[in-house]
């Protein structure tokens, strides 16, 4: 979009400055309150820049229209005036400059504590003490007003009261109360990043299957529980983030217990997104230790999943469509099929809009076939793109499902050799993700055979091996393997 692109025979070039880039990201309103902030002579003491910012308005946001040329900008700017690409350049990173001040500037705006803070310092550098009492005063209120009590809250009261004590040695007062409290909230702070910075960590390492050890030894964590005030190591919010790094070290389900009752009991201590992520720290846990195959454990990431969607906790106005179709696929599994038609109805709007009609259709497609409407699934399969690996999978292996539950043997044998050959030919999977899939396939093709055959008695040998193993849809074969062998 912002690449440069040949127009007119090869001799003028659509633009492709890096402020481009910027106003790319604006919203129209944003857009508008920047060439409010180039009015400021404070800011900016050149018309011209601003006229260059008015021009760029006029093609945004994807600039690629075909008079968006530098030929044709430059005479906008200079009527009648030879085009120079120094000048032209020059005029370009100016902008830039000041839309990366802008953007700064939004960015300061909308946190009123930073604000604050810095009002405060400078009405301290000026020996205003009255002034700063009020604002003090103000600031402190807005910051207890505050509905979070994690990391960032205790760190942003240890920095107001740094400056109250800063205020009291310029009275040449002395006031231990403050003094302590600032000391209370550091140490808040340091120990739930301390465990925040190792649980994070942890999770890449394993993520990433590197070595795991931690920068500070495996005993400083300990020690540092047990050194520290009992009134802050019993806190909700420093358990919460204890027992989520001891989880994500140990994999003990006594963390994974405790750490379900605090996020469920003082969730709303902490901020939205690391909120979430204790969610997830529990989901993953589950996943990790117990199978996916087992009921019981479908409905306890099931349960954990409609939380987050009761608490809303997913970002603002977005739902990844990983986390959409797992949703509707353990919903689906359980037969809360009322519950999953009303959130796929709901909640497909946040899913980007290159997957929505995709993730939608396949959604419905898995909640189909589980109701056992397998033609119902068949033609909303038909109407997803294979916009990647995961979709092309997806379809190719529900579709083996269906047919295989249809008793549809020659499209059956026909889907599995077509999937098979995919799986076999894809270099973009990894090698479990194509040892699953294989190993699905081939099971498939033996059940489709013994079912045909009518030799139910090999299913004995089948069986035990089978359920040893973990693979994709897993619960599915076993089920069908049931069916077979009740025959």
């Amino acid at each position: 979009m912002l690449e440069v692109a040949d127009y007119v025979s090869g001799r003028s070039e659509l633009i492709k400055a890096k402020v481009l880039e910027i106003l790319a990201t604006l919203t129209k309103e944003e857009l508008k309150q920047f060439s409010d902030f180039l009015s400021s002579p404070l800011i900016n003491k050149r018309q011209v820049i601003k006229d260059l910012l008015e021009t760029y308005r006029k093609f945004h946001p994807v600039f690629d229209d075909r008079a968006f040329t530098k030929e044709k900008v430059f005479g906008k700017l200079f009527p009648g005036k030879q085009y120079s690409d120094e000048i032209f350049r020059n005029l370009n990173s100016q902008l830039l400059k000041q839309a990366e001040d802008f953007l700064s500037y939004i960015n300061f705006s909308a946190d009123k504590h930073s604000a604050n803070t810095h009002l405060l310092k400078e009405l301290l550098k000026r020996n205003l003490y009255p002034q700063f009492e009020k604002n003090f005063r103000e600031a402190d209120e807005f910051l207890a007003n505050s509905s979070t009590r994690d990391q960032d809250f205790f760190n942003r009261s240890y920095e107001l009261y740094l400056l109250k004590d800063v205020y009291n040695s310029f009275r040449n007062s002395f006031s231990k109360q403050d003094i302590q409290e600032g000391e209370r909230n550091l140490l808040i702070s340091f120990v739930i990043k301390i465990l925040e910075i190792q649980n994070y960590i942890l999770y890449e390492c394993r993520l990433l299957g590197i070595d795991r050890s931690l920068y500070l030894s495996d005993k400083f964590t300990d020690d540092l529980m047990k050194s520290l005030p009992e009134d802050i190591t019993n806190m909700p919010q420093v358990l919460i983030h204890y027992n989520a790094f001891m989880l994500e070290k140990t994999d003990d389900s006594k963390y994974f217990t405790e750490l379900r009752r605090l996020v469920t009991q003082h969730g709303e201590l902490l901020e939205k997104e690391k909120r979430y992520n204790k969610y997830i720290d529990l989901i993953e846990h589950l996943k990790r230790s117990k199978s996916m195959n087992n009921p019981e454990t479908v409905r306890e990431v099931f349960e954990l999943r409609k939380e987050i969607i009761g608490k809303g906790l997913y970002t603002e106005n977005f739902m990844t469509n990983m986390f959409f179709l797992n949703m509707v696929k353990s919903g689906s599994r359980l037969r809360e099929f009322e519950w999953v038609r009303g959130f796929i109805e709901n909640y497909n709007s946040l899913i980007t809009e290159d997957y929505r009609q995709s993730t939608y259709r396949l959604a419905l497609a898995i909640m189909h076939f589980e109701m056992k409407e397998f033609d119902k699934s068949l033609s909303h399969l038909a109407r997803v793109k294979y916009e990647d690996n995961y979709y092309n999978l997806e379809v190719r292996n529900l579709t083996a499902r269906i047919y295989f539950e249809k008793d549809e043997t020659d499209l059956l044998s026909d889907c599995l050799n077509s999937y098979r050959i995919y799986v076999s030919k894809n270099r973009a999977l990894g090698k479990k993700e194509i040892e699953s899939h294989t190993h699905f396939i081939s099971i498939l093709a033996k059940l489709m055979r013994i079912r045909e055959s009518g030799k139910s008695y090999k299913l004995d040998e089948l069986i035990p091996g089978e359920k040893k193993k973990e693979f994709i849809n897993k619960a599915w074969v076993v089920e069908k393997m049931k069916e077979l062998e009740e025959r």
